[in-house]
């Protein structure tokens, strides 16, 4: 009897296995390696009772991406006071404190090349030679992105 619970285990696990190993349809491997977005973000701590909270404002920014060049160039506009986004807290917004984000291509991965800031975290982006490089879910595709600074309104 207990040999018998084995035997079946047995069938049971191979009949859930697959052999199948051709007839699959081949997926595509993605070759785009192209910036879609860029935004950027202003990070505060504000203290509540106890505890302190991260606050976040977006700021404005308008993108003018250049696919043929490979450029991105943004202007950022700091908004308006609103809510815990106080006049002091505005004051300390600067090109050098913000967070940036990207819209990359599909699958894609980037990259800051040198110095450049990480995206993602507080960096200085009033810095003149910023380039990213943006790799393909190919693995093969490779651009280097520039991210230019075209103004920063207050």
């Amino acid at each position: 009897m207990k040999y018998l619970k084995y035997i079946l285990l047995f069938f049971v696990c191979l009949s859930f296995s697959s052999c199948l190993t051709s007839g699959l349809e081949d997926l595509p491997s993605y070759e785009d390696a192209d910036v879609k977005a860029f935004t950027f973000e202003y990070r505060w701590m504000i203290k509540e009772g106890e505890s302190e909270k991260l606050r976040v404002q977006k700021m404005d920014t308008d993108v003018k991406i250049d696919v043929d060049n490979m450029t991105v160039t943004c202007t950022i506009t700091v908004p308006a006071v609103n809510g815990a986004f106080t006049q002091e807290v505005r004051n300390k917004v600067a090109l050098s404190n913000l967070n940036a984000y990207c819209t990359i291509s599909t699958a894609a991965t980037i990259t800051p090349v040198g110095d450049t800031p990480v995206l993602g975290k507080i960096g200085d982006f009033s810095k003149s030679d910023m380039q990213y490089e943006v790799v393909a879910a190919d693995g093969k595709t490779k651009k280097i992105w520039k991210l230019i600074i075209g103004g920063f309104n207050k």
